[in-house]
Formats: C-alpha cells, structure tokens, sequence
C-alpha cells in the first residue's frame, strides 16, 4: 500500500509541475506576444501620416506654408517635376498635381527626362527622425518621378529602431514603384579607428550602387546627399532649382543648432565651410559671413559663392563620381602630408582639382538635426519672407581664395580636430572660378 501510495502522489505532483511549468510558459508567451504587440504599435504610430498632425507638423505651420508659397513663386519647381517636358529652369505652363495624392498610376505617360538623380544618405540611431525625413523624402522623389531617381541608404550599428523603420519604409518605395537599395547593416566601428577614413568608408558605402547603376546604363545628372537632418519637401527642391540656375557644381543649405542663453542658432559646419577669403564660416546666424560681397547676398537671403561647404545636404555635380577613377571620399593623403581636415572638406579640395569650383550656399534653406531646433528654424525663416532683394538671383562667380585655414584632426579614436590652424594651398596652380 505504501509503495502505491507514494507513487500516486509522484504522479499527482509530477503532474502539478508539468501544469505548473505550462502555466508559466503560456504566460511568458502571452508576455512576449503582448510586447511584441506594444512595440510594434509604437513603430506603427511613428510610421503613421505625421503630415496629418497640421499644427504640430513642422512642414506644414502657418509660417512654413507662407515659406513655401514665397519659395513656389512663378511656378520654379514645375520644370523638375516628372510630368514636365522642360530639363532646365524655364517658365513652364501646366496644371499642378497635388503632390500629396500623386501615386504610381500619374506616372504614366509622362515625358522622358535626361536627368536623374542618385539620393544617398547615411543614418544612425535615428528613431525619432526617420518618420520626417521618409515623409518629406518620399514627396521629393516623386516629383521627379520613380525614372528619374535611385535613393540608397546605409545604416550600420543602430540600436534603437532605426532598422525596423528602415525596413517598413523599403515597403512603401517598392509599392510607389521606385528603385533602391536599403542596406541595415550590423557592422560596428572598430576599436581603432580614424574619425575622417571611417565616415568617408560609410559615405562610400551609400554610394556604392552607383557601380551597378552605370553598368546598367543609368546615367546620373546630380548625386543629392543628405546628412541624418529634418527638412521639407521644398527645402530639397530648392537646393536643385539653384544647382540648375547657378549652374553650381556643390549647392548646399546652412545648418544650424541651438545654443546659448538666451537660446538662438548657430552655424554648425564650421569646419568644413570656407568663404572666399578661405576662412572659416562661423557664428551666430545675423552677422554670420564676414567676406563683404558674400554678406550682401547672403543679408537678401540670395544663394552665395563659397570656397567648400556640406552643410548638412549636398546636392552635387555626378560627372567626378561616374566613370574611369571615380572620385569618392577620403581621408587626407598622409604620404604627401595633406592636412588631415573633413572628407567633405577634401571632397569641395577635389572638385577644385577637377576644376568643378561652382559652390554655392543657399542661406534661406535652414536645416537642423533635432525636433527641438525646429521652432528655432521656424521663427528664423520668417525674415525670408519679408526680405526683398536688389541683387540678382545669379551669381557672377569669383576666383576662389589663393589659400585656405585647415583645422587638421590626425589622432585616432579623436572626435575633434585637434591641431593648429594652418593656411594651406588646397589646388594646383590658379584658383580661377569659370
């Protein structure tokens, strides 16, 4: 009896355990669906219409939307659009769509363009970004038309939920119909690193499809590359509506930051943008340009000449980067002792060299890297919609400084520069601008 006893009560508690343990697993599993449930609704709330959420939506603000009626006078952007016959711009007469409500079906029978245009970009642990910048994005490409544009993204090592983002927005190209390559990469940066060959690998990285591009006979007017920042549709418009018009070979914004008290913006890409006294252009944004002729354009909110500037954004001359020995971004030469300063900063050094020295800054084109900065940027633009200008819009294009202040960063594992400023020759022989 004793032995039967104890072996029904092994059979009653193995029993209780086994209940006991599916119990717990079927409330993990609960768990975990739950959660997956609860983030996968946060992801889907920030991969929402934001462009519906007016007020708060900075693109579409009362000052913005003014902006942009005085950025659309007499029609400028309708030569880029997909549907227009016209490549360069001109006065062209033709019903506008509504961009919002433009889908894959309006491109049909529209015109062949010449131009294309290669977008890249670079992104790293931009969560909270991503959602305005493939939404502004998004309207951009399809005003010129899925033709007329390729876009590739690298992004390496995040840790929030930039890849997941990614990977939904790879979704809504491919239903547009539009052609890219998304690459969500988990390669980290190495332990010994320098700064400038580092991020010049990364920005080769987004423009690595351009290799397979052109043997598949696409053939790529602008490359347009835009740094991890916050912008609208016309922000980019702009920047291609002034590299056709001043027929630039780099055409780029100001960027900015706040900092201060009270709190105000900035310039940020000190270290890359050069005037044409080969300076620095540094400081708060009222008294930001200190060569004379460039001030005067710059106070009237007019596009201006520079020796180099990134800003941010860059749309770019694609000629250097197609080809036999592309031209790509680098770190400084260290046999030749080159001064080690930005790969934006060689690059602008190696457009000068090729003898694409066009660069021009568009200073009513603000953009930022946070949503903070955003009502900043907004207040600010106000001025630009005020301002009437007694210069032209074209520029009568200078000869470039004969030398220019290079800040070097030589270190490994080093952010910063961290060497004296030097004057340097940055070409060969003359500087003459044509």
């Amino acid at each position: 009896m004793n032995v039967i006893k104890a072996f029904v009560d092994l059979r009653r508690k193995t029993f209780s355990r086994l209940f006991i343990s599916i119990f717990i697993l079927i409330t993990l599993l609960l768990f975990f669906k739950y959660h997956s449930y609860q983030n996968k609704a946060k992801l889907n709330k920030k991969l929402s219409n934001i462009i519906n959420v007016s007020p708060q939506y900075f693109c579409k603000t009362e000052t913005r939307l003014k902006f942009n009626h005085r950025l659309e006078t007499a029609d400028k952007y309708l030569y880029s659009r997909f549907d227009s016959p016209e490549i360069y711009p001109e006065s062209v007469s033709f019903p506008q769509t509504p961009q919002n409500n433009l889908n894959s079906s309006e491109y049909s029978n529209r015109p062949k363009r010449k131009n294309r245009f290669f977008f890249a970009m670079n992104l790293y642990n931009n969560e909270e970004n991503i959602p305005y910048i493939t939404q502004e994005l998004t309207l951009v490409l399809k005003h010129l038309g899925p033709e007329n544009v390729f876009l590739s993204i690298y992004e390496n090592n995040s840790d929030d939920k930039t890849k997941d983002l990614l990977n939904h927005f790879k979704v809504s190209l491919k239903t547009l119909g539009f052609r890219f390559l998304i690459i969500t990469d988990d390669a980290t940066r190495p332990e010994m690193y320098h700064r400038i060959e580092y991020l010049a690998g990364l920005r080769n990285k987004a423009l690595a499809p351009l290799f397979e591009e052109t043997s598949l006979g696409y053939k790529y007017h602008k490359i347009i590359f835009i740094n991890d920042i916050i912008f609208c549709k016309n922000d980019i418009l702009e920047l291609i509506y002034q590299s056709d018009l001043q027929k630039s070979d780099i055409t780029v914004p100001i960027d900015v930051f706040v900092t201060g008290k009270p709190e105000h913006l900035e310039f940020r890409d000190t270290w890359v943008a050069r005037d044409l006294n080969g300076k620095p252009i540094a400081g708060g944004l009222d008294n930001l340009i200190s060569h004379k002729a460039s001030a005067k354009r710059y106070n009237q909110g007019l596009p201006f000449q520079v020796q180099c500037g990134w800003n941010g954004a860059a749309v770019l001359n694609a000629k250097p980067f197609l080809g036999h020995n592309p031209l790509r971004f680098r770190r400084s030469n260290i046999d030749t002792n080159e001064c080690s300063a930005s790969e934006c900063s060689l690059l602008c050094n190696d457009f000068w060299k090729l003898g694409l020295r066009r660069i021009v800054i568009v200073p009513n084109i603000l953009v930022g890297y946070k949503k903070e900065h955003i009502p900043f940027i907004d207040h600010y633009i106000q001025k630009f919609i005020k301002t009437s200008s007694s210069l032209p819009e074209k520029i009568s294009y200078k000869d470039g400084p004969k030398k220019i202040l290079c800040i070097g960063l030589d270190k490994n594992n080093t952010y910063h520069p961290d060497n004296k400023s030097k004057w340097i020759k940055y070409v060969h022989g003359n500087t003459k601008v044509v």
